[in-house]
Parts: structure tokens; sequence; C-alpha cells
């Protein structure tokens, strides 16, 4: 997120067809920090780009019906009918910026095409919210800054999850592992050679729902509430020490230790213990759960050549499919994510 972003080139005037504009963004992963951030500790996160949003938007007229294609979804924005449509985190996010520039009035269609799994904990909701307003932004010729991106997604985010800590709009947007704190993203160094699994249980999650159970938990007994954030900040920090020099068994314990912690903040679930100890026992270093848990996915770090191993444990153990993700693609950027689906389909 070093530039401004103005995506042109898929953008077709009215000379040479109907006008639209073209936006996109990707999945995140959360190693270490899914809800302590919200309460002031430090997360680290990565982005997927091979798992991505594409979103088009074009010009409405009044009484139009949006087409939206199998597997797509999308939304109209702007004029007196807006009111009249769900609210989602893109849509607010995308009105948002329309108000900014002075075109609130003016009709809208968004259409999405997603390969993100919903309510996995993967950034979905961040992600379309990001490629929708970079869509209309090219679509109307404007030019966002990274900052203002980041606080349009973020309007979205508070509408689709309640209080958001951030984290999901920067790690959607940004171009490498980052470390988040109080608003604020900063680039990681990765010396590490190893490999994240990332496991889906096939059950979705709740982020609202978890964020609210997690606060009551915290509220309920301060002084247990001030120890859980203190260790999770000192778990964060070494961690990211840990991605930086290269301990593969260090930072696995801190992963251990982590899921144990949101254990007791209660959004781990029977089949996420599961999949956890599938993936410790096929010889991962660490695993937990990544997002906001009660469903979602699991994450595990494993040598490089274990994790084909790992990945066939986790959906012995019911993972209905796995992505791996060699940390040294993390280090340069540019992802190379191998995918596998369970055998016995979905986990019931």
């Amino acid at each position: 997120m070093n530039s401004p972003v103005r995506e042109r080139t898929e953008h077709n005037s009215t000379a040479t067809g109907p006008a639209r504009g073209v936006g996109r963004a990707h999945a995140k992963a959360i190693l270490l920090g899914e809800h302590t951030v919200v309460h002031g500790t430090p997360a680290i996160a990565f982005p997927l780009p091979t798992l991505s949003v594409r979103a088009i938007a074009r010009p409405a007229t009044p009484g139009a019906v949006i087409e939206v294609p199998d597997g797509c979804f999308g939304f109209v924005t702007g004029g007196p009918d807006a009111a009249q449509n769900p609210a989602s985190g893109p849509r607010v996010a995308v009105e948002e910026a329309l108000r900014r520039w002075g075109l609130s009035e003016q009709l809208t269609d968004v259409v999405m095409e997603c390969d993100i799994p919903l309510a996995r904990g993967l950034g979905s909701s961040a992600a379309c919210a990001g490629a929708a307003v970079r869509a209309v932004a090219d679509l109307h010729g404007r030019t966002v800054d990274p900052a203002t991106l980041y606080e349009l997604v973020q309007c979205g985010e508070q509408v689709a999850h309640g209080k958001a800590s951030g984290i999901d709009a920067s790690a959607v947007l940004a171009g490498g592992p980052i470390r988040f704190h109080a608003g604020t993203a900063t680039a990681l160094d990765i010396g590490l050679d190893a490999a994240l699994v990332i496991a889906d249980t096939g059950m979705p999650g709740s982020t609202q729902h978890a964020v609210a159970g997690v606060r009551a938990t915290l509220e309920r007994d301060p002084r247990s509430a001030r120890r859980l954030l203190t260790r999770a900040a000192e778990l964060i920090g070494g961690a990211a020490a840990d991605l930086s020099a290269g301990h593969a068994a260090s930072l696995g314990r801190a992963m251990c230790d982590f899921q144990d912690l949101l254990a007791e903040l209660g959004v781990s679930t029977p089949h996420i213990d599961a999949l956890v100890a599938a993936a410790l026992d096929a010889g991962a270093h660490g695993a937990k759960l990544t997002g906001a848990g009660l469903g979602g996915c699991v994450l595990a770090l494993t040598d490089t050549g274990d994790a084909r191993t790992v990945s066939a444990a986790l959906r012995r153990a019911g993972a209905v499919q796995t992505w791996t993700v060699p940390t040294r693609d993390l280090r340069s950027g540019v992802q190379s994510l191998s995918v596998s689906t369970s055998e016995h389909g979905a986990h019931q």
C-alpha cells in the first residue's frame, strides 16, 4: 500500500462500450493476535493474493434489475432506492466513497466474483469492500490513496463485524506480512523457511458473535483480562522475532500457546481442537485457529517437506479443503498457493 490505487487496465470508456470500473483485493490470514488486537495488543497477519475478489462497477438506471452471474453477488448503490437494499460492508464502503466524492445520487451497480470462502476468518468482507471501492473509483476516474482506501473499508467493516480493529482492512490491501497495532500496519521481515497450512473447518463463523463473547469474558474478570492480554502481547512480540530469525520451533510453540489463550477466551470449538491436534500429531511445529473462531479456519506451521503430510492429516480430521503457503513466498510478496480438497466432503 505504498502508492495511490487507480486500476485502469480493464476500464472501458463509453466510446468503446459500456463504461465500467474494475477493482481487486485478496484474502488474509492472522498468524497471532486475533481478538486481542481489538483490546490493544499487536497482531501479525499476511495476505493471500491467490484467494481474491474481483469487482465490476457500472452505471445503473432507475428501476433496473442488477444482473448477477452464478457464483457472484452484488448490490445497487446511490439514488433514492439505495435505502431499500440490505446493508452490507461493501455497500456501506462504496456509499461513503460516493458521498465523499459528491456522487451520492449516482446510481451504480457493483458485482463481485469472490474466490475467498465466506465467514471463514479469511477477510472476505474486507476484501469485497476494498475491491468494490476500487471498482467504483475506477468507474468514476477517482484516485484513492492507501489511507483513504483503508478508511473506507473500515466503514464497511464496522457494519459487517461491529467493533473492527482494522487488521482485516489493512491485510487484504497489503503486499506482504504486516504487524498491526493501534490502527497502524508496518511491514515484517521474514527469515523463516517453512510452510503455513490453512485448513477450512467447513463451518462458518460469526465475527460479531465471537467478538462480543470475548468482550464479555474479559469484562467479567478484569484481573484475568490483564493476564491474558499481557500474555498475548508477549507471544506476539516473540513471534515477530521468531519470524525474522527463522525459529520455526519456538514460533510453533507460540502458536500453540496462543491457541490455548483463544480457547480460554471461548472462541475455539471441539472441531477446531481436533484439527489442531491432527496437525500437531502429523508433525506441525504449531497450530491454532485463525480469524474469529467458532468455526472458520485452522493455521498450522510446518517444515516445507512436511506440508503435504500435515495437509492430508487435516483433511482426514475433517477439513473440507486446505491451502499451503511457503513462507519464502511471503518474503518475496508473490505467493504460490497450493489447494487440496477433502475426499470426504464438507464436515457435518
